[in-house]
């Protein structure tokens, strides 16, 4: 149980990171859609089986149908590409080791 555990959280975990770093807002949703279904299963291992009914039925069901709707109703498919703030990199690195030193020290 322990290993479907930590391969579904690294599904989880790699779907959250793809629907953040994805440009294409179909591929993000449909990313947030697997992000749900695996949730919904950890929910499953948990003995929660209604929130992860609800989970399917109210996220993965309702609001990324929403979202796809009015992705396509737009048409803002694919973002426009840019260059990052020259500042967020350097409020990266310090914001990156605070974090590292949370996770050391928890």
């Amino acid at each position: 149980m322990l290993i479907v555990f930590f391969v579904l959280a690294f599904v989880a975990v790699g779907t959250a990171i793809s629907m953040l770093v994805t440009r294409n807002a179909v591929y993000s949703a449909l990313f947030l859609v697997l992000n749900f279904g695996t949730v919904a299963i950890l929910y499953l291992i948990l003995g929660a089986p209604f929130i992860a009914i609800s989970q399917i039925t109210v996220y993965a069901g309702s609001v990324v149908v929403l979202f796809l709707f009015v992705i396509m109703l737009l048409g803002a498919e694919r973002l426009p590409g840019g260059e990052p703030l020259k500042w967020q990199r350097f409020l990266a690195v310090p914001l990156i080791a605070v974090l590292a030193g949370d996770f050391a020290l928890n």
